[in-house]
C-alpha cells in the first residue's frame, strides 16, 4: 500500500503566488491531448457521476478515496519530455486537523498498470513523492518531501509538471523548474506514459481535480 501523508505532519512552507503554467519544452510534438473528448487510448472510462469532459478538459468531483490511473497506448516514447497540466481544489472539514491531501501524478517509464514510475505533486501543500510499483508492489524511491522553495499553489491554480527522459536519467520538473534528477533503469525500446488523478483518502469533502493537456515532445538539447 501507498503511503499517504497528513497535512498535520507537514513541515509548514511558505505559501508563494507560482507562474502561471509552462508551456511544454522540447521539439516537434509526438502526442498531445487536450481531454475535449476522451481519447480511447488512455483505456479508461469517464464515470459521469464522478467525472466529466467539457472545454476545460477531464475534470472530477471524487470522494474521499478515489484514484484514476491511465496510461496510454499511443505508443513508447524514449529521449522524450512528458508534461501534463492540472489544478486542484480541496476544503479540509476540520483545519485543526486537516485530512489527507490531493495529489496528482505524470507516469513515465511504464509497461503496464502494475510497472511504472510516477512523480506526484500535492500542490495545496507543497510536496512532491516518486513512486514506482514494480510487479504490482510499491516502492519509494524518493519519499514526501517539501518542492524546492516550498512552492504552493492555491486551490485552482494551474500547473505543469513534466519529465525529461535521457537515457536512463529523468529530470521531475514543476513549470519548467528542476525537482528532483532520478537515474534508474528504463524499460528497453522506450515506455508508456500516462497520469494519476488522487482525492483526499479521509475527510467528508469532495476533491475538484482538472487534466486540461498532455502532451509529449521530441527531447532537445535547450530541454535537456
Amino acid at each position: 500500500m501507498k503511503v499517504f501523508l497528513r497535512t498535520a505532519m507537514l513541515v509548514a512552507g511558505i505559501l508563494i503566488a507560482p507562474a502561471a503554467a509552462s508551456a511544454c519544452e522540447g521539439g516537434k510534438v509526438l502526442m498531445e491531448d487536450s481531454f475535449n473528448k476522451l481519447n480511447r487510448a488512455w483505456g479508461v472510462a469517464i464515470d459521469p457521476k464522478l467525472e466529466r469532459i467539457d472545454g476545460d478538459g477531464l475534470s472530477t468531483d471524487y470522494p474521499p478515496g478515489t484514484v484514476k490511473r491511465a496510461i496510454s497506448q499511443w505508443g513508447f516514447f524514449d529521449n522524450a519530455v512528458a508534461c501534463a497540466t492540472f489544478s486542484v481544489a480541496y476544503s479540509c472539514t476540520d483545519a485543526d486537523r486537516c485530512e489527507t491531501q490531493p495529489y496528482v501524478g505524470l507516469i513515465v517509464w511504464g509497461v503496464d498498470l502494475e510497472n511504472y514510475y510516477a512523480f506526484e505533486v500535492a500542490p495545496l501543500v507543497g510536496i512532491y513523492s516518486v513512486q514506482r510499483l514494480q510487479n504490482n508492489k510499491w516502492l519509494t524511491p524518493v519519499n514526501w518531501t517539501a518542492l524546492p522553495g516550498r512552492t504552493k499553489f492555491n486551490a485552482g491554480d494551474k500547473f505543469e509538471i513534466s519529465a525529461v527522459m535521457k537515457g536512463g536519467l529523468i529530470t521531475f520538473k514543476v513549470n519548467d523548474r528542476p525537482v528532483i534528477e532520478f537515474e534508474a533503469m528504463a524499460p528497453d525500446g522506450g515506455s508508456l506514459v500516462g497520469f494519476e488523478l488522487a482525492a483526499a483518502q479521509t475527510g467528508r469533502s469532495k476533491t475538484q481535480l482538472n487534466l486540461s493537456r498532455f502532451e509529449v515532445r521530441e527531447l532537445t538539447a535547450e530541454s535537456q
